[in-house]
């Protein structure tokens, strides 16, 4: 049995798999670790493969980059197996959704990329005080790793801005030139509003229409788990409040 430990990244897991996948290592005798914590089994080094690497499909490193950022120490096994089967077993084998590692997948890819949209969506930018220039911090907590996937959006949205993103799951910084990603932060060290928050908040009262509330397509929107990371979020409730108090008068 061969004990793989890697870091908790596709570009880890694709170094640790080639030599395995090309020297033909099945599924079974491979057991992944991400988790930093060890394991009960004896770690046995990663053979040094001599042979060309195989052939694999496009498709398959863009679902695997995807699945890559699912948070589930499971995915790793699921990609090598996947992996296996593409190369030496089907190499139609992502065409076939009725296949259970398939679905799961997909499943997987689905659930990150939802993840990333919401990156974009609820990440909310405050200057961030006492640090000597124009910096601007985020703190957002995304349900899988997702901060290198979504981060890039913010760099070509706000090039010209110094920020950092905070998540319990890794933390961006970005100094108008590089992207860097450093360790899981705290929301301690996010700012907790800025000058410009009070003009948000009055141009969110302005834009809610109580005629168009719909609060069960509002919350698949902004899911609730999301609201303490918004500012217009406080708003929310007296908002619903007086949706219904309009409509019911209606």
């Amino acid at each position: 049995m061969i004990q793989v430990d890697i870091e908790n990244n596709f570009a880890a897991w694709r170094a640790a798999a080639r030599p395995l996948i090309n020297e033909g290592v099945p599924p079974d005798k491979v057991i992944w670790n991400a988790s930093g914590q060890g394991s009960l089994f004896q770690t046995v080094g990663v053979i040094a493969s001599r042979k060309t690497d195989v052939a694999v499909p496009p498709q398959f490193i863009k679902l695997a980059e995807a699945v890559a950022c699912y948070d589930d120490e499971q995915k790793w096994s699921l990609m090598y197996r996947l992996l296996f089967r593409l190369v030496y077993e089907t190499p139609h084998l992502l065409s076939l959704e009725s296949v259970a590692d398939v679905r799961r997948a997909r499943t997987m890819e689905k659930a990150v990329n939802r993840d990333v949209h919401k990156f974009h969506a609820f990440v909310r930018f405050r200057e961030i005080k006492g640090a000597g220039e124009e910096i601007y911090g985020a703190w957002h907590e995304p349900q899988h790793f997702t901060v290198e996937r979504a981060t890039p959006f913010f760099t070509r949205r706000f090039g010209s801005m110094k920020f950092s993103i905070f998540t319990p799951k890794g933390c961006a910084h970005w100094d108008r030139e590089r992207l860097t990603f450093s360790e899981a932060g705290s929301k301690s060290v996010a700012p907790d509003g800025d000058d410009f928050e009070s003009m948000w908040l009055l141009y969110y009262r302005s834009i809610f229409n109580p005629f168009r509330l719909k609060i069960a397509a509002m919350k698949r929107e902004y899911p609730a788990r999301h609201w303490h990371t918004l500012p217009e979020a406080k708003l929310i409730p007296e908002l619903i409040r007086k949706g219904r108090d309009v409509n019911s008068d209606g």
